[in-house]
């Protein structure tokens, strides 16, 4: 049966609901990026190297186009041909969480070098507006991750992350289904390259360590993209434009490419990067209970990076 791709009543109360999702993240960052402003407390050895504690930005930033990154993020989204049995083909996502700097060690007055430690954490959702706004499923993610950058515009990454995911209760009322118990803890290497001011080439690799289910997941994963910037481009200098493209492979899914692609709007704010855009996205979804299926969407977004 063919379903009509934005009723107008579902696709209303989604706007109004994320509209007041996004204003109370702004009451509550508020305080915090005013406090970011202020210079990260820090010790400076006879050496030269500083350790700056909490400081503000990251040596190696998270991928933009990545829609399995934790971060902060609404969205609505329109499934052309959804394939989880029993949702709906309009839906919500929601995000939050992100990378959270800890600290840096950098060599005398280069800040924007060293080792970088930080927390990855968040939880990441989605929503069915054609189901009374049933809760699909949500994956909880924490993890840490060194970084590292140097002169030739090269930037490295180790990290370790958890992620553990959940079908929602409404969900399971309304269809039965019983959990595969999706559980991954993920050790990753990446490595990026900007060749040019304002691109960014980036390679990554993980490995499985911890498996929740090894009858059907397996431990290989591959990743890459690219990414343009150009802040202060656009409405006399206030906001610039971004575009990034991401492409990952999972064994536990026969090593089937999920590919992403985002441009929009972007606005520099001390240490965060508010993003207003498009993103097309076919691969699996974003709930590891469902990573067997293989769907596509386009989706309208705001994203914020801490």
């Amino acid at each position: 049966m063919s379903r009509t791709l934005f009723p107008t009543a579902n696709l209303l109360q989604s706007i109004r609901t994320q509209a007041t999702l996004l204003c109370l993240a702004c009451l509550i960052l508020a305080p915090l990026q005013s406090r970011g402003e202020e210079p990260p407390p820090s010790v400076v050895y006879a050496s030269g190297w500083t350790l700056l504690l909490a400081p503000s930005g990251d040596l190696y930033s998270p991928y933009i186009a990545d829609p399995h990154r934790p971060g902060n993020a609404i969205q609505a989204m329109a499934f052309p041909d959804g394939t989880i049995a029993d949702a709906g083909d309009l839906r919500f996502a929601l995000k939050a969480g992100g990378r959270f700097s800890l600290a840096r060690l950098h060599p005398p007055g280069r800040p924007d070098r060293g080792f970088q430690l930080g927390f990855e954490g968040g939880m990441d959702g989605q929503f069915d507006l054609e189901n009374g706004q049933d809760n699909l499923g949500w994956d909880g993610n924490y993890g840490f991750v060194l970084t590292t950058a140097r002169e030739e515009g090269l930037g490295f990454k180790a990290g370790i992350l958890h992620t553990s995911s959940h079908l929602g209760d409404e969900y399971l009322q309304r269809t039965g289904r019983d959990r595969i118990g999706y559980r991954r803890l993920d050790l990753s290497l990446g490595v990026n390259w900007m060749p040019a001011e304002r691109w960014r080439l980036y390679a990554d690799g993980g490995w499985g360590v911890d498996l929740g289910n090894q009858k059907v997941q397996a431990p290989g994963r591959l990743q890459c993209g690219l990414e343009f910037e150009h802040p202060g481009s656009l409405w006399q200098g206030r906001l610039g434009w971004y575009a990034a493209f991401d492409a990952t492979a999972m064994e536990e899914r026969n090593w089937r490419l999920d590919t992403s692609v985002q441009t929009g709007v972007m606005l520099h704010s001390a240490s965060r990067t508010w993003r207003v855009g498009l993103e097309l996205y076919k691969g699996r979804p974003s709930i590891g209970e469902f990573f067997q299926n293989t769907e596509a969407y386009a989706s309208l977004g705001v994203w914020l990076d801490l």
